[in-house]
């Protein structure tokens, strides 16, 4: 009785900590200047992909008498090596630039060269992906992806996950800008605001359902007796207590 006594006990610090803990984050998140979806949409991310080392061009030669088509890898010294013109600079251009300098520098051998650049390896930018998802970590930026994309390309929600109260973080680590984006809404209610675009570096943030967060406060709670209660042989007691 003194062990369920204790739980009980627990669990109203537990779930007294979840009022005082979602208050601060939100008084955290307006500390950091937390940003409409309409101030967002006044300064939306730059989606033209800026090729750098080690991204993966292909160049395509489209007249049929061009070179084969070639799949390269930019250099840590920013070129890559095609037939005729040797090494060339493609660092920090867009596809559509790199295929104006490429056409302008095949003139010198072929009439009216016509060439595609695409980008088949996305290996040199990232937005990062924490919380509530199925897996945490980096995503290669292509340029183009929105939250709901890259939400999708690390498996998705875990049923502990809030999907009204996803946050994108952008900008300087001591002083971010901060969307609250309800991916519920987009989904359900088809609100489009709420597909923001992400920006290179963007760190997209999924915290737990509130059912969750007292599990986790709970557990913080418990650990430190954790080891006194399974040496006392009491771990049964406390497990049928729930």
């Amino acid at each position: 009785m003194h062990y369920r006594a204790a739980l009980g006990v627990v669990l109203v610090l537990a779930l007294a900590s979840l009022g005082g803990g979602c208050a601060s984050t939100e008084v955290l998140d307006i500390n950091k200047r937390l940003v409409s979806l309409d101030d967002l949409a006044k300064k939306p991310a730059d989606a033209t992909y800026v090729v750098d080392p080690p991204d993966a061009i292909r160049v395509e030669f489209l007249s049929a008498d061009g070179p084969p088509a070639r799949d390269l890898t930019v250099r840590s010294d920013g070129c890559v090596t095609l037939p005729f013109v040797e090494d060339v600079e493609v660092a920090g251009m867009t596809t559509l630039e790199i295929r104006t300098k490429l056409e302008s520098l095949y003139e010198r051998f072929y009439r009216d060269p016509q060439i595609l650049v695409s980008v088949i390896g996305y290996n040199s930018k990232h937005v990062y992906v924490y919380g509530e998802v199925g897996r945490q970590g980096r995503v290669p930026y292509t340029g183009t992806q929105t939250v709901s994309d890259v939400i999708g390309a690390v498996g998705g929600f875990t049923y502990r996950a809030a999907p009204t109260r996803v946050r994108v973080v952008r900008g300087d680590p001591k002083r971010p800008d901060i969307f609250r984006v309800n991916l519920k809404e987009l989904i359900y209610e088809g609100d489009l605001r709420q597909e923001v675009s992400l920006a290179e570096n963007d760190v997209v943030r999924v915290p737990p359902n509130a059912l969750a967060w007292v599990g986790y406060q709970l557990d913080l709670v418990l650990w430190p007796f954790r080891s006194a209660i399974g040496a006392l042989g009491m771990g049964q007691t406390v497990q049928n207590t729930f």
